[in-house]
């Protein structure tokens, strides 16, 4: 982890408590540390002390105990209750958190070219947070494409910013809550988290290199382009009265002559689309794409897959040209 914790003593030992999975043990040292640190910054009392001299051997019980005494004792909230974008101070209370960290955001390759093959790395004061979250960025087609989930308004928006290094979130994730607050943005790190607190920009400089990122593609590559301009022209509304949601785009692994689109019907069936480059530009294979996709599915020439395995028929919407997919 990355900057160990900042603001007020009370605060810190607020981060630590909130960062400690009960499940798993994750956190348990970081805790233990902020206890001592605590009672070297000033806080005291007695279950505090005993807190501090625990071991990460004692029971999750037993350390959940003396959790609970010590934040009772100190007047410290219990973590979950501290509103968004806000910080503890010092002796009690809770304080609007100042805009005074930086945000960079950045589509880089995934090393290796796995995963997709792209990520959005995000850099707060300098310091890369997806790598020191879960491992890995998002790819921008989970962030950026269609829609910038980035962009903060007035309602509370939780966004996955980062997942394992095998490349699926849920295996590892890092997640922030992103909360506008007037001139101020507040992320909120939840899950596998980069540092020990939230951060909090100037509003205007937010929405400036959310709005930068979101409208740079220069590192796009021609399937790159082609995705990016499926998911933002398909016609969703036509697709979803037929109960079906795009699930990903790429080419063909193997023939990369052919652009797929996956799509989901009901969580019970995906349903693959393919079309052929012949030598089109990309903007040429999207508009292709999504002429296709325009048509009522039981026209399509697709390929369909049970998700669910007891299903061994073809969804109800398809046509004469569909045909049970193999891998």
């Amino acid at each position: 982890m990355t900057e160990k914790g900042s603001g007020s003593a009370e605060q810190r030992l607020y981060d630590a408590v909130a960062h400690w999975n009960t499940d798993t043990g994750y956190g348990l040292a970081d805790l233990i540390h902020a206890a001592c640190q605590a009672l070297i910054d000033g806080l005291d009392s007695p279950t505090l002390r005993e807190l501090a001299g625990a071991s990460v051997r004692d029971s999750s019980w037993d350390i959940g105990d003396l959790v609970g005494k010590s934040l009772e004792e100190l007047r410290v909230p219990y973590p979950g209750t501290v509103p968004p974008g806000f910080a503890l101070a010092a002796g009690g209370g809770v304080a609007r958190r100042p805009g005074t960290d930086s945000l960079r955001l950045e589509v880089a390759p995934v090393p290796g070219g796995v995963c997709g093959g792209f990520q959005v790395q995000v850099w707060v004061n300098g310091t890369e947070m997806t790598s020191a979250g879960a491992g890995l960025g998002m790819d921008p087609y989970h962030v950026l494409v269609p829609t910038n989930r980035l962009v903060a308004d007035s309602e509370l928006r939780t966004v996955a910013i980062a997942r394992c290094v095998c490349g699926v979130h849920g295996c590892g994730s890092t997640d922030v809550t992103i909360a506008r607050d007037g001139d101020l943005v507040h992320w909120d790190w939840s899950l596998e988290v980069p540092m020990m607190r939230g951060v909090s920009f100037v509003a205007a400089d937010y929405d400036v290199e959310v709005a930068r990122v979101a409208a740079d593609h220069s590192w796009e590559t021609p399937e790159r382009v082609a995705g990016r301009r499926v998911l933002t022209d398909v016609d969703r509304e036509r697709l979803l009265t037929y109960n079906l949601r795009p699930s990903w785009v790429a080419n063909d692994y193997r023939d990369q002559e052919l652009f797929r689109v996956a799509l989901q019907v009901d969580g019970d069936y995906q349903v693959f689309v393919d079309t052929l480059r012949r030598g089109r530009s990309a903007e040429e294979l999207a508009g292709e794409v999504c002429a296709t996709l325009a048509l009522p599915p039981s026209a399509w020439h697709a390929t369909w897959h049970a998700i669910v395995p007891t299903l061994t028929k073809p969804p109800k919407i398809a046509g004469p040209s569909w045909r049970s997919a193999r891998f």
